[in-house]
Formats: C-alpha cells, sequence, structure tokens
C-alpha cells in the first residue's frame, strides 16, 4: 500500500470513530433524560397514602399537603 492509502485509511477510521462515538453520547443522553422525565411522571402520578390511623400523624399528615 502507497503512503497516501494509509493515511486516507486512518483518516476514514478516525471520522468514523468520532461519529460513532458522538452518536453514542447524544443516545445516552436522550435516554437518561427520558428515564428522568418517565420516573418524574411515576412520581406525580402516584396514588396518595392512605390517611394514618393515628390522629397526630394524620394530622401533620394534612398539615403537610397544604404546604
Amino acid at each position: 500500500m502507497e503512503t497516501s492509502h494509509i493515511i486516507i485509511l486512518v483518516v476514514s477510521l478516525t471520522i468514523s470513530f468520532a461519529v460513532g462515538r458522538t452518536i453514542m453520547h447524544m443516545r445516552k443522553i436522550k435516554k437518561n433524560a427520558e428515564a428522568q422525565k418517565r420516573s418524574a411522571k411515576a412520581l406525580r402520578d402516584a396514588p396518595l397514602e392512605a390517611e394514618s390511623k393515628n390522629k397526630a400523624k394524620r394530622k401533620r399528615q394534612q398539615r403537610d399537603a397544604l404546604r
């Protein structure tokens, strides 16, 4: 192989590797953002806890819920 062919091969491999890593990095960012949105939605949509039978605790829960 000639020197120019080797240089072209190395440059093309470097570019290919860089593009692949960039794509994987962007996918990871997107996946993490979607996971955070899903977990936040799950917390928002979670059912409320049942009222406590303990009167003092029930008052404290109601007071905290109003805040």
